[in-house]
């Protein structure tokens, strides 16, 4: 019994330093996970190519905490620390110009038409959106760059019953490669399936300012693009048509096309046309993104605004974020309709700041209702009902305009020969206004210089000298890769994936 108790006590005590030697082990090994988890891929981050971004702020919209916004016309990450990992907004963005990926690790590839650095496909030429290079100066300019390319190639007047080039699309693209065919006194052939020109422009409302981007790029087409309204851009391309005589067939639309020996033939809705060389510049309006909501297939229901005085004293919702919803909104207002416009974000960082102006100053007014952090849950005959910061509103309403961008008509592209490619997420195709230069040569071009006139390249004169010797087809501007790969890390700041040269075609 008188060793009992000091045994005792020794056993106490070698049971209090295991214990603490395990506690002390588990708070070490917890420490080291921690540690380790702060350096290893287990956060998803962004990727951005702005090469491929728009700025139609879809990302921006689907994010629920506010992680990214819209920095000079790009998508950026601004806030990562509330990032939630939803990927809500990867799988909004339209031109997959944003991914996320686990931190240190490679961003997915992305599937892309496999064109050249000419813009060729499969014997085709893609131009501006439907290439994968959007904005209205990118496709002026690749619509001029096709068409050069295609002259320093040899092709001369072609056989009768046959066009030299045939242009699918008469956007400012397949104008813009119409008017270079004529500069080089090529025949040609613009098929467009709706029966007015540009159809993307001309679905704009009445009186929406139309911006000419990208804003670092110059044009170096034949067609006049600069700031201005809808009409006004509208009536100085139809002046172009008229002046220099563009061969236009309106409401035809192209079905299919097939190699006939060293030919072209397309078919069409209404017949056959034979060609030397195809260009595609369709875009990518193909079909427009829905809400997925019961009651969208109403009849009251559009994806676009023609005529904001049809709507005059009447209840109508605009849905969405980006400059189209925006102007929108402000010419229904001023046409007397009662305007509700419900976006999913906390501001409008999508539009630009003179349409961020235009909707302040009539949400003050009180002619436009603006709900943000809303989305509709359902649409009836004569109602819409909403979710707007965590509650229901159900409001009265005649009109819902649904302005939230459409999908590529990737389909009709394999249809047409075209096919695709996986290319790395940073692949970019380089700045078009460039791709001019290393076609036609550096000194070919007289630019307007007193502010307000068109951003507008004029023909040499007579007597004028103009750099015609040959350059390489690549693009002599490359834009900076480091430009594209910027995402904020949860453990740091904002930072870039330093890479070396970019991968070739």
């Amino acid at each position: 019994m008188a060793l009992f108790v000091p045994l005792l006590l020794l056993l106490l005590a070698l049971l209090v330093v295991i214990g603490s030697h395990l506690i002390a082990t588990r708070r070490a090994r917890k420490l080291a996970d921690a540690q380790r988890r702060a350096v290893s891929p287990e956060v998803l981050v962004h990727s951005i190519n702005e090469d491929r971004c728009t700025g139609c702020e879809a990302c921006v919209a689907a994010c629920p905490t506010s992680v990214l916004d819209l920095v000079s016309h790009k998508a950026r990450v601004v806030r990562f620390e509330d990032c939630i990992q939803c990927r809500q907004c990867e799988a909004a963005c339209p031109t997959h110009s944003l991914v996320m990926h686990w931190e240190r690790s490679e961003p997915p590839p992305v599937l892309v038409p496999d064109v050249s650095p000419n813009y060729e496909a499969n014997g085709m030429y893609l131009v501006g959106e439907v290439a994968g290079k959007p904005l209205i100066k990118n496709a002026a300019n690749i619509g001029r760059a096709v068409v050069e390319h295609i002259v320093r190639q040899g092709l001369g007047p072609g056989r009768t019953g046959t066009f030299d080039v045939i242009i699918v699309g008469a956007g400012p693209g397949g104008l813009s490669a119409a008017l270079t065919c004529i500069h080089h006194g090529l025949s040609h052939l613009v098929l467009e399936k709706e029966h007015a020109i540009a159809g993307t422009v001309a679905r704009y409302p009445k009186g929406k300012r139309v911006m000419a981007e990208p804003h670092d790029v110059r044009n170096l087409s034949f067609l006049p693009i600069y700031d201005t309204t809808r009409e006004d851009l509208l009536r100085s391309w139809h002046a172009a048509i008229e002046e220099k005589g563009i061969n236009i067939r309106l409401g035809e639309a192209v079905e299919s096309v097939e190699r006939d020996g060293a030919w072209f033939r397309a078919r069409t809705n209404k017949g056959v046309v034979r060609g030397s060389r195809i260009i595609l510049a369709t875009g990518v309006r193909g079909k427009p993104r829905t809400l997925g909501v019961p009651g969208e297939n109403l009849a009251k229901v559009a994806s676009s605004l023609d005529d904001p005085a049809h709507f005059a004293d009447k209840d109508v919702l605009v849905a969405g974020g980006g400059d189209s919803a925006v102007e929108a909104a402000c010419a229904l207002a001023d046409a007397g309709a009662r305007v509700t416009l419900s976006y999913r974000g906390k501001v409008l960082s999508r539009a630009h700041a003179t349409n961020r102006r235009r909707i302040a100053e009539r949400i003050q007014r009180g002619t436009v209702t603006a709900l943000f952090s809303s989305h509709v849950l359902r649409i009836d005959e004569r109602a819409v009902t909403l979710s707007h910061q965590g509650e229901e509103v159900r409001l009265r309403n005649h009109a819902v305009i649904v302005l939230i961008g459409a999908d590529p008509p990737a389909s009709w592209l394999e249809k047409m020969g075209v096919t695709h490619r996986q290319r790395p997420h940073w692949y970019s195709l380089g700045a078009t206004d460039a791709l001019v230069e290393s076609v036609v040569g550096r000194a070919s071009f007289r630019l307007p210089l007193e502010a307000g006139q068109p951003d507008l390249i004029a023909p040499l004169g007579e007597g004028e000298s103009e750099d015609r010797s040959p350059a390489p087809l690549r693009p002599a501007r490359q834009p900076d890769p480091d430009r594209h790969r910027t995402y904020r890390s949860s453990r740091g700041p904002l930072r870039t994936a330093a890479r070396g040269p970019q991968e070739g075609p």
